[in-house]
């Protein structure tokens, strides 16, 4: 493989994380698009800090 074909395939990884990233966060009830946007940048560092941020799903229901 060359470099060229690395590259497609990573950006590809990390566009899809980003999607990922948006969906789930849209789930929680936060901004899509903020999220999205940070999970461009940050990739699977703002997949971890999405999910480490969620509250139990006990405590959400008894809010």
């Amino acid at each position: 493989m060359q470099w060229g074909d690395w590259a497609t395939a990573g950006g590809t990884v990390w566009f899809c994380i980003a999607l990922t990233i948006s969906g789930l966060a849209g789930i929680q009830g936060r901004s899509k698009l903020g999220w999205f946007v940070a999970g461009m940048f940050l990739g699977p560092l703002a997949l971890l800090i999405l999910v480490v941020m969620t509250a139990p799903v006990k405590e959400r229901d008894s809010v």
